[in-house]
């Protein structure tokens, strides 16, 4: 028979007496809930419409204070709650899975409200009952101690034996336990510590005939995250409250009803108390002033006869923990749902035994992780650092492409570390790759104000060209890359004596993949599908029979091979991807070049674009056969593909030498063709701070500037622009200004030696120059070997064909 929705789960609204108020109910925070976190705001909001609810009660019986849905799991078996004295356990324990924040608030607005309403009736009665005669007394004294009653129900409930028997209704996992013997009970949890020791206070003041103690809890040292948050809480509500029934006015909260609102109105008293007021005590309420110390009692009682019947919320009790997530994510529009890691890292406890996970080494692994993440707040950067860190690393584990659907990263997890339940070695392995991913993610990726560096390795192991090329990889958003780079760092991390070796094996990888990259980018108009690329080689989709470059990657036929981190299979298999006709399709050389030369890459990708140039211009100088172009100079005559090159974008930024928009004094054909002045042949490395000067100036004019930005020293470059000047030319900056951004750059300079126009023809002749010298600098890091076997103008009408049938990797953002 089919499961019906019934069967999945239901849901019904119950007033907060109704939901809190249940003979033998516990409510559970699972592990992975967050700590206390409402910012006062959210708290003086609540009151606000408390408030509000119960000025708006007098004239529409029917109000209520409407807060939202909480979603549960009814566990039946206790199956969630950790630790436990299963004979001891509340008959009907409902774990929540989203809703905590309010709940655990409008607990303290409860106790809050029962401690001031327990003040006042000391300050009107001093411990003594009313004279019978006295009928407005008596009633108010009756109603108040019917309400303290109901109200103390709501937030403990107190068993018949046991040296400890009060059970505060919410508590949490791993750091509360009810019990009924004191050796047993634990409540350390903020919210639970909070609620059990008042709930002790009242129970040991019952029948004591003394002024009640007021109840100011202070934040304990140590405790964690959420305990000063939830206590500083508790003090604003408290002064919050105090104010309020003292008629004291508060710009940012509505005012209590006057006690003669509530003598008149007998919809308001049933709505309230579920019953009518007595006309004598209605009498006697008539009479009385709003400043005395009975005014403040009527009124409190009121504020917590409201809270208790009138603020509501719908209950949704799902099957399990999967159905109630699920609920959860379709039902939510303001609260925000618990991480892919949150909700596994209680699976990993669990796996690892309460007692033992503290010294544990999957405690480390998962505090790791943690302080990646803590990096993020909470809320849509959070989700999104979460969902980025789980689809690397089951790329990574498994070579699985993991969608970034909230519910599909529960699951996977869920289901690939369950694989490992009956081996302790085989689950560290996992836990600490999941470690080395987030460390990677979070030191050498994207480390954010830090300095990108390579955790657990040596200083020395973050060159120059590491921190080059991570640099470069993270500017194109290409985050695919990630995976095969963590199998390479996971491995060095524990190389034991080779870790020299390996660590040099990550730098080879971290190579080969930018070069692979820049190859395959700079040949297509789109991402060319490159993630799938990356995807098939970790998964075992080999073209060279490379093993999965995965860690664990159970291949169709149900084996599992032994994983491959090897720098020279790896760059076999890039090299067979960038060459096969069905893949990258770049047999040679002089396909590079043709292809490359045809993409306007300025509108492609800027990042990439000023890659190739900076690795076209490194150690390049003037080529005097051929004036304009640039050659290949001896080693340091003039270093641009580093880090500090990549990274000073502001000196050096891309500018088109053609305009980007035609103006008079350019050869017309550059703007006959849609984007032609975005390709690779048209496109310099300049100091930004000239664009003013350079702007859309004629090329005679341009080259000059050119010639005196990329000056072998500030004299030249002094005197360039000063003949220019005297020739009639001028610039919308000094002299001094211009000369201050000239640096020795010889690819300006060589552009400042071609007297001759500035056309289409020299454009694409300089635009293969650029290509074969990037190639020259890059082809090694991939092992390379290209011929120039083709005839270039073949390769384009070929790849001219071709253009039309790319379409946009949907799995990655194009850098901008």
């Amino acid at each position: 028979m089919p499961t019906e929705a019934k069967d999945i789960f239901e849901a019904h609204s119950r007033s907060l007496r109704e939901l809190l108020s249940e003979n033998g109910l516990g409510l559970y925070l699972p592990p992975y809930q967050r700590p206390y976190g409402w910012s006062r705001d959210k708290v003086d909001k609540l009151i606000d419409d408390t408030l509000h609810g119960l000025r708006n009660l007098g004239d529409m019986p029917d109000s209520f204070t409407f807060l939202g849905t909480v979603i549960t799991i009814h566990d039946i078996n206790h199956v969630t709650i950790q630790p436990v004295v299963k004979t001891e356990v509340p008959a009907k324990v409902l774990t929540v899975i989203d809703g905590q924040q309010r709940l655990s608030t409008l607990l303290m607005l409860v106790v809050c409200l029962h401690n001031q309403i327990r003040q006042s009736h000391w300050r009107v009665f001093k411990g003594k009952a009313p004279d019978p005669e006295d009928s407005g007394l008596t009633n108010l004294h009756e109603e108040t101690v019917v309400l303290l009653k109901a109200m103390g129900s709501a937030f403990y409930e107190k068993q018949q034996i046991g040296d400890s028997p009060i059970y505060p209704r919410l508590i949490r996992a791993f750091q509360d336990q009810w019990a009924k013997k004191l050796k047993q009970s634990q409540y350390y949890s903020p919210i639970a510590h909070l609620v059990y020791n008042y709930a002790k206070l009242v129970d040991s003041e019952e029948n004591i005939i003394k002024k009640p103690t007021d109840f100011r809890p202070k934040p304990r040292e140590n405790v964690g995250y959420g305990e000063a948050d939830l206590v500083k809480r508790f003090s604003e509500m408290r002064n919050t409250l105090i104010r309020l029934v003292r008629g004291k006015p508060m710009e940012e909260f509505e005012e209590l009803p006057l006690v003669s609102v509530l003598a008149e109105k007998v919809d308001l008293q049933r709505a309230l108390f579920n019953h009518p007021l007595d006309e004598e005590f209605c009498d006697w309420m008539r009479k009385l002033d709003e400043s005395a110390a009975e005014s403040e009692l009527v009124r409190l009682v009121m504020l917590g006869a409201y809270v208790l019947n009138r603020i509501a919320l719908t209950v949704v009790k799902g099957k399990d923990e999967d159905y109630a997530f699920t609920i959860f994510e379709s039902l939510n529009t303001t609260g925000e749902p618990l991480t892919a890691f949150e909700t596994f890292l209680p699976r990993v406890v669990m796996a690892e035994g309460l007692s033992d996970y503290q010294e544990s080494d999957a405690h480390r692994y998962m505090l790791a992780v943690q302080d990646h993440l803590s990096r993020f707040p909470v809320g849509d950067r959070l989700q999104s650092a979460t969902r980025e860190l789980l689809v690397t690393f089951a790329l990574a584990e498994t070579g699985t492409k993991l969608s970034k659907r909230l519910a599909d990263q529960r699951v996977y997890m869920k289901e690939a570390f369950d694989r490992y339940k009956d081996s302790a070695d085989e689950r560290e392995c996992f836990l600490r790759h999941l470690r080395d991913t987030a460390t990677f993610v979070g030191s050498s990726w994207d480390p954010g104000d830090e300095p990108r560096h390579l955790a657990g390795l040596d200083a020395a192991a973050m060159t120059d060209t590491v921190k080059l090329c991570l640099g470069f990889l993270h500017d194109l958003n290409h985050s695919v890359v990630i995976a095969p780079l963590v199998r390479f760092y996971s491995e060095a991390l524990y190389a034991g004596d080779d870790r020299r070796k390996k660590t040099a094996e990550f730098e080879e990888a971290l190579k080969a993949i930018t070069a692979f990259t820049v190859f395959w980018r700079a040949t297509r108009r789109s991402t060319g599908n490159i993630d799938s690329e990356y995807r098939e080689a970790m998964a075992g989709a080999s073209l060279t029979g490379m093993p999965p470059l995965a860690r664990q990657r159970r291949l169709s036929d149900g084996t599992l091979p032994a994983p491959v981190v090897d720098i020279n299979a790896l760059k076999a298999e890039l090299v067979a991807r960038l060459e096969d006709v069905k893949h990258g399709d770049i047999p040679n050389l002089a396909t590079f070049v043709a292809r490359a030369s045809a993409i306007p890459l300025y509108k492609v990708s800027r990042p990439l674009t000023r890659f190739l140039l900076l690795a076209a211009y490194h150690d390049s100088v003037e080529d005097p056969e051929h004036p304009g172009l640039i050659k290949h100079g001896k080693v340091g005559a003039s270093p641009c593909l580093t880090a500090e090159g990549w990274s000073d974008e502001i000196h050096l930024t891309i500018e088109h030498v053609a305009p980007q928009v035609a103006t008079s004094g350019w050869d017309e054909t550059f703007y006959a063709e849609k984007d032609g002045v975005h390709k690779l042949g048209n496109l310099v490395l300049a100091p930004s701070g000239a664009n003013s000067s350079l702007s859309s100036r004629p090329w005679q004019e341009k080259r000059v500037l050119y010639r005196a930005l990329g000056a072998s020293s500030s004299d030249e470059a002094r005197s360039l622009l000063q003949q220019a000047e005297a020739n009639g030319m001028s610039f919308a900056q000094s002299t001094e200004e211009l000369t201050e951004l000239s640096h020795y750059l010889p690819h300006l300079r060589a552009l400042g030696q071609r007297m001759e126009s500035w056309d289409v023809a020299f454009m694409e002749q300089r635009a293969a120059c650029l290509l074969r010298l990037a190639y020259a600098r890059l082809g090694p890091w991939l092992g390379l070997t290209w011929s120039e076997s083709e005839d270039a103008s073949l390769v384009i009408a070929a790849f001219e064909d071709l253009e039309g049938e790319e379409e946009l990797d949907s799995e990655e953002e194009l850098g901008t």
